[in-house]
């Protein structure tokens, strides 16, 4: 019995403790479980629990003397059945703890194994009070431990002993400790062992006077529930009770039905705090996504123009214009040199080197002084097409006339080999109009055709008649109309 009592005691002690360790947060539970594989998972703390409470109880009582100190005669007592009878109140201190007064009337039948004299075979009657602190492990499991004090109310004789209530003590204590099942329903069993620590001997026993005497008992029972509220399970402790918690493990609000307030976006941020509820964003801007003023997909923490569209490989900046011509980096093949759109961001080409750009030189292929439109000037001293004459009234040339184009032929061939001429025929107003622009004409043709007979590219001749239209000098003398009538050169590009 001194194994079973030692036992009963490390496992109330144990549990105690373990209730403690219950406290803590699942996370932490889980973790440890995690730490060690080996061990248990915590018991389920109970969710819920009654208000004060109380009732009635009933027991079955097995129980004897144990005894202890000198004892020459081996007195020893059986065990024997006896009842117990009373009253019990149930204050909670939370969900797991709560403090349970007793009061009971019990019978505790006392037997010596042998017929010894002086000894006690009988009945003793006691009022028992036991004061118990509960640990609610689970809605079908408690366990129980504390002092119990006892008043001695009367002794029942059989042997005829002589003696009486004043041989045993008045007042005694014990621990107890034990177990309850289904500590929440209206009928609860439970069991326990009561370990007496109070000599209950008075008696001065002839040759045993240090025997001492100790109660011992084996109690189980059942308690009746006549009055308390249960409070509905709140696991998380919200204030919502579990039957109506959609997040009954996770504290949150009535509102929300016992959840937490929630987070739609899924940003950290919950809804009610949130000013962007259903796109994700930051603390910083109260939920919202970081802004992106223009738009660009480059939000502005990261954009370095934060007005100005741009891309993401330019940290949020158009793409940039090094030469400043307005065309983009990536569009312009002349980067770094300012150009225009037409030749893809580079400078007007210049072919011949001459400083007229391509599209303002009418010699694109051939240098020539700005002032020229690009194109070379003639050196008019080497020919001297005033000396090209025709016979009078045709268009046949003279003598002369070939000489002067054998050298302009070869000034065309040698100096000037891309340049392209127009011949220009012109006459005075001697006449019809009419047979002067036709005679310019015959006349330019056949300057023309000398000059490709001389080897001159004829593509680079245009032969042009203007009659009397464009006279260089005044028609009303004769030196005048000598000098209207002549053939020019003219370059054309």
């Amino acid at each position: 019995m001194k194994r079973c009592l030692f036992l009963l005691l490390s496992l109330c002690s144990g549990i105690m403790g373990f209730s403690q360790d219950t406290t803590m947060t699942t996370a932490a539970a889980g973790t440890a479980a995690a730490t060690n594989s080996q061990t248990l998972p915590p018991l389920k703390i109970v969710k819920e629990h009654y208000t004060v409470s109380g009732g009635i109880l009933g027991a079955w009582n097995y129980n004897r003397f144990r005894t202890d100190g000198d004892n020459p005669s081996n007195i020893d007592f059986d065990w024997k059945s006896g009842w117990s009878a009373g009253l019990w109140v149930n204050f909670p201190l939370g969900k797991v703890i709560s403090i349970e007064p007793q009061a009971m009337y019990s019978s505790y039948p006392i037997s010596p194994k042998t017929n010894t004299a002086g000894i006690l075979n009988g009945d003793m009657d006691y009022i028992s009070v036991p004061l118990l602190v509960k640990f609610h492990l689970g809605p079908k499991f408690a366990i129980t431990a504390g002092p119990q004090f006892d008043f001695l109310t009367r002794v029942k004789d059989d042997n005829n002993s002589g003696l009486d209530k004043d041989d045993f003590k008045k007042t005694s204590t014990a621990i107890t400790g034990g177990i309850e099942i289904l500590p929440h329903a209206r009928v609860v069993v439970f069991a326990r062992y009561i370990h007496g620590l109070t000599d209950m001997n008075e008696a001065q026993l002839p040759g045993n006077q240090n025997i001492k005497f100790y109660t011992q008992t084996i109690q189980a029972g059942l308690k009746l529930r006549l009055f308390g509220r249960l409070v509905p399970a709140d696991s998380d402790g919200d204030g919502v009770i579990d039957k109506e918690d959609s997040c009954a493990s996770v504290p949150g609000f009535a509102r929300y039905k016992g959840c937490p307030i929630p987070d739609t976006d899924g940003d950290g941020i919950n809804d009610e705090l949130d000013k962007c509820p259903t796109v994700a964003g930051t603390q910083k801007y109260e939920g919202c996504p970081i802004p992106d003023r223009d738009k660009d997909g480059v939000n502005d923490e990261e954009d370095k123009c934060p007005d100005t569209p741009g891309l993401a490989k330019y940290n949020g900046c158009p793409i940039p214009d090094t030469d400043k011509d307005g065309i983009n980096d990536e569009e312009d093949k002349c980067p770094n040199e300012p150009g225009v759109a037409k030749y893809n961001g580079c400078p007007i080409p210049d072919k011949d080197g001459d400083g007229v750009n391509d599209d303002e030189d009418r010699c694109p292929d051939i240098a020539g002084p700005a002032d020229n439109g690009g194109c070379p000037k003639l050196e008019t001293s080497k020919f001297n097409a005033s000396n090209v004459q025709f016979v009078t009234g045709s268009a046949t040339l003279t003598a002369a006339a070939k000489k002067e184009l054998d050298k302009a032929a070869r000034i065309l061939n040698e100096q000037y080999p891309q340049l392209k001429m127009e011949i220009a025929g012109h006459t005075d107003n001697t006449g019809k109009a009419d047979k002067n622009m036709t005679l310019s004409q015959k006349r330019a043709d056949a300057v023309k055709a000398y000059l490709v007979k001389k080897k001159v590219d004829e593509s680079r001749l245009t032969a042009t008649g203007y009659g009397q239209e464009q006279p260089i000098a005044d028609n009303a003398t004769k030196e005048g109309k000598a000098q209207n009538r002549r053939v020019e050169f003219k370059v054309s590009q």
